[in-house]
Order: structure tokens, then C-alpha cells, then sequence
């Protein structure tokens, strides 16, 4: 029986996004691949994340791939013309998304207290680098910063030196996190008819999906327990063409593994015959690998271990990620054309739903795309426009493109 896809989860869904960068915004194009529609408040320079590289015909792919499906308006919000529009914005959402410093929006009469005065069941979602108070809550927090901070940095690093992950984890941590917090505000509202604030901090999100694992010498504070040293869980091994990178746990696993890399000898061997004498050893276990992995090719190690029920997989780059079969069926990513920019590569939502879709529904939106579209929304005459457009108060630009 064929089941019939309904509409997204989150359409209907008006979403206010005061954020740049990455976690916030993430946040934002999370809800709109859910069919919220997400109104993006940008300054008149626009998001900071516009300038990175590279670009094409003005708009850059890591704005693209934090923005889509998003509309976007131009608004001065040190103005008070400008901060009216917001409020007025804000007084028709459901949803607010904003990672400004602690006390920014409440110099802008935006505070989640003087907004939910008009619209009490409205969801705020503030996103900060370290908490709305504290003794770093006014600094700049940045993704490395956080990492640095919460201690997991020592866990990447070989001999001795602390390394960072070097794609923006915290991030996208925090983003997702905001989601999810979001989401159960909303499902709190339609039991309650309540609107709350949701506050996420960088750190807070951070630690609670890097600590667990390394936390475990301070779980048990009343027992004295030998403290277990940090154990290097994953080492790949090199082949003759690239690396692979394989899991081995149980018991059964083990023994296929070693059988696998021509290694019978370490069958009995006392530091890898029990699961917790492995865990203790795991370096040297992989390192007794080493010398077998390099007499075949990548392609042929994994299709040995699949026949043999070994977990191992390619260390692929992206560009052979793409070309995974597994990546491909998926569907992990999708193409699109734009009437401007042509064909466009995309990173899918990576949620399938039964009943309802979830998918990119356009490109990230130029600066101030929408900026006419959504005054006319809020109710300002075309008078009215072109009065914030001669004061500066939205973008210039954004009013004679959608003349």
C-alpha cells in the first residue's frame, strides 16, 4: 500500500532568524528543510558568512549550504524604523532564532520579555558562546575557542600536542541542539498554548556531546578507582593505495580480524584476547596490523572483510564519498538548477520522513532578496517602503531589483 507524503513537518511555521555565521543560521535552514518558512533579518553589509570563498555570481557556497530555503530582508536595527519592522515581524512568528551577544537585543527592544508581551505563545531561541551570564559570557566565542576549552582537543592529538577537529563541529553541535529544543518547544505549545525561551549555548553544546566517554575517571566520586588513561579508539591503517579504518569489540570480531590480516599469532596473545584487555591496548593492536594492511590495495581489503564480517571501511575523501554507492543510494546529496547560478550540488536533510517531506525547497537567498516582498507582508505601503529605502533603513538594492 503506497503511503502519501503530506506536507513538511514544520510548514506553517513562521521562523525570524537575527543570526550570521553558522549556528544560527544552520539552525534556521534546519527548520526550512522541515517547510518552515524561515524570514532571514540580515544588515545592510549582510551576514559575514557571505564573503567566504568560493563564490559564484555573488553568493558563496558555505552561505549556500547554511541558508537555503530561506527568505531574506535587509534591516538597520540600530534604526528605530528598523527595529519597529522587526517587532512587527516578530509579533506574526512562531519561531525566533537569535545569536547575538547577551544584551544585544535587549538594547534593541527585541528581549525575549518585551516581545512575548505581543505574542505570548512565541518560541525564542537564543543561541550564545557561553551562557547569558558568567565570566566569559561577553567575549567572542569561536568554534576552536569552545574546543579548546572543553578538553576533548588533548583526545584528537598525537604525541602529546592537542589537535582540533577541523571542520566546525561546535558549531553544528549547537545548531542541532538548538533544533531539537526548538521542536520540543513547540510541541509544549501545542499541548499548552505556552511560548518559553530556549537558550543554547556553544558550550554547554559542546560538552554534553564531547564529554561522555571522556568523562569517565570523574563519574564515581566516592569510589577510589585507578584512573583508566585516555585510550585512541581509531587508527586507521594504511594500504597499499589509501587507508582503511575497521572497529573490532567483541570477541567474535577479534578472532575474524586477525584470521583476516593473516594474524593467527595474536589469538592467545594476553593483551587482545579479552574485550577489556583490548580496550586497554588498542594502539598496539591496530599497530600489529599494520604490516599486513600494506600488501593490498584499499578496494580489496574491505571486500575481504565484508566477506568475513569484519567492520572496516575506506578512509575516503569527499570527492570519493560522492562517489560512494551507499552515499548514492541515500541519496545523500542532490543537484539542483538555478535559473542564475546553474547547476547546484547540495547536501540532502538527512531525516526521511513517511508522511511528510523534507527537502531543499530553493537556493539561499541574495542580500535583501525579499526585503519588498516581506514589507508588503507586514502591511507598509509601497509610500512607506521607499521612505526606509531613501533612509537606509533596508537595503537600497532590494527595492529596485523587485520593482
Amino acid at each position: 500500500m503506497a503511503v502519501t507524503v503530506s506536507r513538511s513537518a514544520c510548514s506553517g511555521v513562521r521562523v525570524v532568524e537575527f543570526a550570521s555565521v553558522l549556528a544560527g543560521p544552520y539552525c534556521g535552514q534546519l527548520l526550512a528543510d522541515m517547510g518552515a518558512d524561515v524570514i532571514k533579518v540580515e544588515s545592510l553589509t549582510g551576514d559575514p558568512l557571505r564573503a567566504t570563498l568560493p563564490e559564484w555570481c555573488g553568493l558563496g557556497a558555505m552561505f549556500l549550504h547554511n541558508n537555503r530555503g530561506k527568505r531574506s530582508i535587509c534591516l538597520d536595527l540600530q534604526r528605530p524604523a528598523g527595529a519597529l519592522a522587526a517587532a512587527r515581524l516578530i509579533q506574526g512568528a512562531d519561531v525566533v532564532i537569535e545569536n547575538f551577544r547577551p544584551g544585544v537585543m535587549e538594547r534593541l527592544g527585541l528581549s525575549y520579555e518585551t516581545v512575548a508581551a505581543e505574542n505570548p505563545s512565541l518560541v525564542y531561541a537564543s543561541i550564545t558562546g557561553f551562557g547569558p551570564s558568567g565570566p566569559y559570557a561577553g567575549l567572542p566565542a569561536y568554534d576552536h575557542l569552545i574546543q579548546g576549552l572543553v578538553g576533548a582537543m588533548w583526545q584528537q592529538g598525537e604525541h602529546g600536542s592537542p589537535e582540533p577537529i577541523r571542520i566546525t563541529v561546535v558549531d553544528r553541535v549547537t545548531a542541532m541542539t538548538a533544533f531539537q529544543g526548538i521542536l520540543a518547544a513547540l510541541l509544549h505549545r501545542a499541548h499548552t498554548g505556552e511560548g518559553q525561551k530556549v537558550s543554547v549555548s556553544l558550550l554547554s553544546a559542546y560538552a554534553a556531546f564531547a564529554l561522555p566517554g571522556l568523562f569517565n575517571n570523574d563519574t564515581f566520586l566516592d569510589a577510589e578507582l585507578p584512573a583508566i588513561p585516555p585510550r585512541k579508539i581509531y587508527h586507521p591503517l594504511r594500504t597499499q593505495d589509501g587507508y582503511v579504518i575497521g572497529h573490532v569489540q567483541t570477541d567474535d570480531q577479534f578472532r575474524a580480524c586477525v584470521r583476516l590480516f593473516g594474524r593467527e599469532d595474536m589469538l592467545n596473545e594476553p593483551r587482545f584476547n579479552s574485550m577489556r584487555q583490548r580496550l586497554m591496548h588498542l594502539p598496539e593492536f591496530w599497530q600489529e596490523l599494520a604490516a599486513s594492511a600494506m600488501t593490498m590495495n584499499t578496494a580489496d581489503w574491505v571486500s575481504a572483510a565484508r566477506a568475513a564480517g569484519v567492520p572496516l571501511a575506506p578512509v575516503n575523501t569527499v570527492d570519493e564519498f560522492q562517489r560512494d554507492s551507499q552515499a548514492i543510494h541515500c541519496s545523500i546529496f542532490s543537484e539542483q538548477r538555478d535559473a542564475e547560478l546553474g547547476l547546484l550540488r547540495q547536501i540532502n536533510p538527512p531525516i526521511d520522513f513517511s508522511r511528510s517531506a523534507a527537502a531543499p525547497t530553493r537556493r539561499a537567498p541574495r542580500l535583501g532578496e525579499h526585503s519588498w516582498e516581506i514589507l508588503d507582508e507586514l502591511g507598509y505601503s509601497r509610500l512607506e517602503q521607499e521612505t526606509l529605502v531613501r533612509e537606509r533603513v533596508t537595503h537600497p538594492q532590494s527595492a529596485q531589483d523587485q520593482q
